[in-house]
């Protein structure tokens, strides 16, 4: 893997998706052992869409205590647990159903008038979980980002108006919104200093076409174009790539 000087990663691979999901699994309950021992607890935030699947089961098959972690999703899109397209619904199919009850889980969805008028209700919820305050949530401890073929990670989507202020990495902001052609519904997402705010920051994926959109990343600099450059390129945390053909 060949980047620019600047790139901040450190390259995982793994011989097929499952031996890497296992990897990625074990590494994990490490990291959230780390943090319980440190802070009493974990906050892991993570990723929708198919390729965490076999991640998740993993994870689920560790022995960790799940009572003193709190578990939320890097992105959502504005639609109740019901509806078909929610990251919430997908996280409780795929692994929340298999933990025990005492694991807390804060979605990212809440009824408003709007997903900005929903912000102040998700940052309740969060900081009501973690047992911090408003004032100075707690950050997370792990973050496990996913990359889509048109280089968008979490919400921040190449075609959003606002695509600027996603990749900003100076934005004040826990919490924004997108929408762009690309997304069906209106989004809400953790902005990239809230996710960059952590002591652990992966990003999974697979396959071959994905590893070009990455390659092609790595050549760049402009988030704006590859909004998953500004994962790659930030210097706060070396981002941990954990991928598979």
């Amino acid at each position: 893997m060949v980047a620019k000087m600047d790139a901040n990663f450190d390259w995982h691979q793994g011989s097929d998706a499952d031996s890497l999901a296992d990897n990625l699994a074990g590494e994990l309950v490490v990291k959230l052992s780390e943090a319980i021992a440190r802070n009493g607890i974990a906050v892991m935030a993570l990723s929708g869409g198919s390729t965490p699947k076999p991640l998740f089961k993993a994870l689920a098959d560790h022995d960790v205590d799940w009572s003193k972690v709190v578990i939320t999703l890097v992105d959502e899109r504005w639609v109740p647990e019901t509806h078909e397209l929610s990251n919430a619904a997908f996280m409780h199919r795929y692994l929340l159903d298999a933990l025990p009850d005492s694991v807390r889980f804060v979605p990212l969805y809440q009824p408003a008038q709007s997903v900005v008028a929903s912000y102040s209700a998700v940052l309740g919820n969060y900081c009501v979980a973690t047992s911090s305050s408003m004032d100075a949530p707690r950050p997370f401890d792990i973050v496990i980002l996913g990359m889509g073929g048109d280089g968008h990670t979490a919400s921040f989507f190449p075609d959003a108006d606002n695509v600027a202020e996603l990749v900003d990495p100076a934005s004040s902001s826990l919490l924004l919104t997108c929408e762009s052609p690309t997304t069906q519904v209106p989004r809400i997402t953790w902005s990239l200093p809230a996710l960059l705010n952590t002591q652990f920051l992966a990003l999974h994926f697979t396959g071959a076409e994905k590893r070009r959109v990455f390659e092609q990343a790595c050549a760049g600099t402009d988030a704006t174009e590859l909004p998953i450059r500004s994962a790659i390129f930030q210097q706060q945390i070396p981002l941990q790539v954990y991928y598979a053909d």
